[in-house]
C-alpha cells in the first residue's frame, strides 16, 4: 500500500458523512457494561466533538422523516458511504447499533490542522473488523492497521476497548499514544460536562460540542484582527469613490459594535452544544449556551427566582406569523434591560455625549421598573393594507404611571435625543407623535400614537422599501385594563385594541388557542419555558410576495401548522428548543411547487 496524499479529504468527507447519518429517534447504544463511554475517551481539552447514538436507529428515524417529501431515504445511502471508507462495503465487526464519535485535535501536534481528527467507531468484533474486510491491513508491530481506498491509504486505525480510533495515516503515532491513555479511561471530556449536557451526549440521537473557551483563546486574536482588516478596506473603497451607503465612519462603528459582542460572547461562553432528533412527524433540535462562571452572562442565566407565569399565553392568536411569549423575575428582567442598555450606549458610539447615553441608560431602567417582565403578542398578516400586518401585545404592568413617563421621554428622544441619533447612522428618520386620551372605550382611556419611519435618503433603495412595506407610517393604540398594558399597531388599530380591552375586562384570554396547543405539544415542557414561540414561514413568505417590488408568484396553500420554539436559563446556561413538523416541510414544498408551476406558466405564455 501507499500513503495517502489526500488525508484531509477523507476526514473532511467523514465528518461530513456523520453529519447526514445525524438525527433520528435514538435508541441507548449498544454496547457491553464493561464498554467505555467515548465521553471518557475523548480528551477533554478537545476544541470540538460529534457524536451519533444508535446510528441504525437514527436513520431509520431520518427515514421515515423524509416519507412524502423525498423520492430516496438517506439510510443504506449513507451506511454504504460509511462502510466504504471503513474498508469494505458492508463492513464486518463494526457495530452499527453503537455509538461514532469525531473530535479534534488529536493530542499532540499544532492546531488548526484539518488532519488531526480523530474518529471512534464502536467495533463488535476487531479482529474480524481487520481479518474479513479486504481494505483493511492487519495490525502492524504497533497496533496499528491501514485502511485503503483506490490503492492509497486513507485511513490508520488501533484497538482501542470496544472502539476503532481512526486517524490519517500521518497520525498513527498519535492514535497509538493515545490509545494507551484511552483504554478503561474515566475521565476525558465527560469530566468537563455537567450531569445534564453528559446526558445529553450519551442519549440524543445527535450531539455537537464546541469548546469556545478554547476557540477564544485559539482564535479570538485572528477574528478581532480580521474584522478589522475588512473594516480598513471599507475606509479604502469609500476613500475610492465606491459610493458605500451612508457615511464610512457610520459603518465603522456598526464594525466595531458587532466584533465587541463577538469578542464579549466569545469570552464569557464556555461552551455551546447542539442536538438534533428527527421523528417520524418532526425534526427536534436543542442548543445550549453555557457561560463561564463569574461573568455578565452567567448573571444573566442563573436561576430564576420565581417560577414563570404563562397566564399570557391564552392572547396568542390563530393565523399569526409568529407568537412570542415570555415571562421573567425582576431579577432577571433587571439585567436584561442593563444589558441592553449598554448595547445601545456601546452603539451610539464615541461621539455621543455622556448625557445622551445616561438619558438611553437611564430609559431603559425606567422600562424595566414600569413592566412586570411577562408579555405576549402576536404579529399576523393584513396584506390589504400597509403596513401589512397587525401586532398585538399585552404586558403585565407594575406601574402605570411611570409607563407614561416612559412614552413622553420616548417621544422626545425619536424626535431629537439619542434614539434619533441612533437610527440616523443607519441612515433613518423616525417621528412618533403620541395623544394621550384620544378616545375612551366601555370607560377606559385609549392613547393614540403614528409612528413614521424615513430614509433620510429619499433616492435610496431602503426608502422605496420602507415605503412598499409601511406607506405613510404605523397606527397604534394602546390601554392600561387591569393592570395589564394592551397595544396595537395596524392600519386601523381601533378593532384589534377594543378586542383585547375586551378579553382583558371578561377575565383574560383562557387557554391558549388551538395552533398554539398543538405547537407547544411538539416540545414537552414548552408551557414551562421562559418563553415560548410560534413561527409560520409559509405565512410570512405569503406576506413578502405580497409587498416586494419585483413580480413574485402569490400563492394560497394554507397553512395548519407551526414551528415551535422555546427557551429557558437556569444555572448559568441558556437552553433553545425548536420543533420543525414534518406538516409544515410538506406545506412550504407545496407553496415551492406552486410558484414554480406559476413561473413556468408565465414563460410559456
Amino acid at each position: 500500500m501507499t500513503r495517502s496524499n489526500r488525508p484531509r479529504q477523507t476526514i473532511v468527507m467523514s465528518t461530513l458523512l456523520l453529519a447526514v447519518c445525524a438525527g433520528g429517534l435514538g435508541l441507548a447504544p449498544a454496547t457491553t457494561a464493561a464498554a467505555v463511554d467515548p465521553m471518557n475517551m475523548v480528551p477533554d481539552n478537545s476544541l470540538f466533538c460529534v457524536r451519533i447514538n444508535n446510528l441504525d436507529g437514527a436513520l431509520g428515524q431520518v427515514d421515515l422523516f423524509l416519507t412524502g417529501i423525498s423520492p430516496m431515504g438517506v439510510g443504506m445511502l449513507a451506511k454504504a458511504q460509511l462502510g466504504k471508507m471503513l474498508g469494505s462495503v458492508q463492513p464486518n465487526g463494526v457495530n452499527m447499533s453503537g455509538s461514532f464519535t469525531v473530535f479534534g485535535p488529536l493530542p499532540g501536534g499544532d492546531f488548526p490542522d484539518p488532519t488531526r481528527v480523530g474518529i471512534l467507531v464502536p467495533i463488535s468484533n476487531y479482529q474480524q473488523f481487520t481479518a474479513d474486510n479486504p481494505n483493511v491491513s492487519p495490525p502492524d508491530a504497533m497496533g496499528v492497521s491501514k485502511i485503503s481506498s483506490e490503492g492509497d491509504d486513507k485511513l490508520a486505525a488501533v484497538h482501542v476497548g470496544e472502539y476503532a480510533l481512526l486517524s490519517t495515516p500521518a497520525n498513527a503515532e498519535a492514535l497509538v499514544e493515545m490509545g494507551k491513555s484511552a483504554a478503561g479511561a474515566t475521565a476525558g471530556l465527560a469530566a468537563s460536562l455537567d450531569a445534564a449536557e453528559l446526558k445529553r451526549a450519551q442519549s440524543a440521537p445527535l450531539w455537537v460540542y464546541g469548546n469556545v473557551e478554547l476557540a477564544a483563546q485559539m482564535f479570538g486574536p485572528l477574528i478581532q484582527a480580521k474584522i478589522q482588516e475588512f473594516k480598513q478596506d471599507l475606509g479604502q473603497d469609500e476613500d475610492e469613490g465606491a459610493g458605500l451607503v451612508g457615511q464610512i465612519g457610520q459603518i465603522g462603528q456598526v464594525v466595531d459594535l458587532y466584533a465587541g459582542l463577538l469578542d464579549s460572547m466569545m469570552k464569557e461562553t464556555k461552551f455551546i452544544s447542539l442536538t438534533l432528533a428527527p421523528s417520524t412527524e418532526k425534526i427536534g433540535a436543542a442548543f445550549v449556551l453555557a457561560a463561564k462562571p463569574d461573568t455578565g452572562m452567567a448573571e444573566l442565566f442563573k436561576a430564576k427566582s420565581t417560577q414563570s407565569d404563562n397566564r399570557l399565553l391564552g392572547y396568542l392568536e390563530d393565523g399569526a406569523i409568529m407568537n412570542f411569549s415570555f415571562s421573567s423575575d425582576p431579577g432577571s428582567w433587571k439585567t436584561f434591560m442593563d444589558a441592553y442598555a449598554n448595547l445601545l450606549g456601546t452603539f451610539l458610539g464615541a461621539d455621543s455625549s455622556a448625557q445622551e447615553t445616561d438619558a438611553l441608560k437611564k430609559l431603559m431602567a425606567d422600562i424595566g421598573d414600569a413592566l412586570g417582565g411577562t408579555a405576549a403578542f402576536s404579529f399576523s398578516a393584513d396584506l390589504a393594507n400597509k403596513p401589512p400586518f397587525t401586532v398585538k401585545y399585552v404586558a403585565t404592568l407594575k406601574d402605570s404611571q411611570k409607563l407614561y413617563q416612559v412614552l413622553d421621554e420616548t417621544s422626545k428622544m425619536v424626535d431629537s435625543g439619542p434614539i434619533a441619533e441612533l437610527y440616523k447612522k443607519l441612515g433613518l428618520k423616525l417621528k412618533f407623535d403620541l395623544r394621550r386620551k384620544a378616545e375612551t372605550y366601555k370607560g377606559v382611556p385609549i392613547d393614540s400614537f403614528d409612528f413614521a419611519i424615513d430614509a433620510l435618503d429619499e433616492n435610496a433603495q431602503e426608502a422605496q422599501m420602507i415605503t412598499a412595506i409601511y406607506g405613510g407610517g404605523m397606527n397604534g393604540q394602546l390601554a392600561v385594563v387591569d393592570n395589564l398594558l394592551v397595544y396595537a399597531i395596524a392600519k386601523e388599530p381601533g378593532p384589534a385594541i377594543r378586542a383585547l380591552v375586551d378579553k382583558v375586562k371578561a377575565g383574560g384570554a383562557g387557554p391558549a388557542s388551538g395552533e398554539v396547543q398543538s405547537a407547544m405539544q411538539l416540545i414537552p415542557g414548552a408551557e414551562k419555558a421562559d418563553f415560548f414561540a410560534t413561527y409560520n414561514y409559509l405565512r410570512l413568505m405569503q406576506m413578502i410576495t405580497a409587498i416586494m417590488p419585483m413580480p413574485i408568484p402569490k400563492t394560497s396553500v394554507p397553512s395548519e401548522s407551526n414551528i415551535a420554539i422555546a427557551g429557558s436559563t437556569a444555572n448559568g446556561k441558556a437552553t433553545y428548543e425548536l420543533a420543525v413538523p414534518k406538516k409544515h416541510v410538506l406545506e412550504i414544498m407545496m407553496v415551492i411547487m406552486q410558484m414554480q408551476q406559476q413561473k413556468t406558466q408565465q414563460s410559456s405564455s
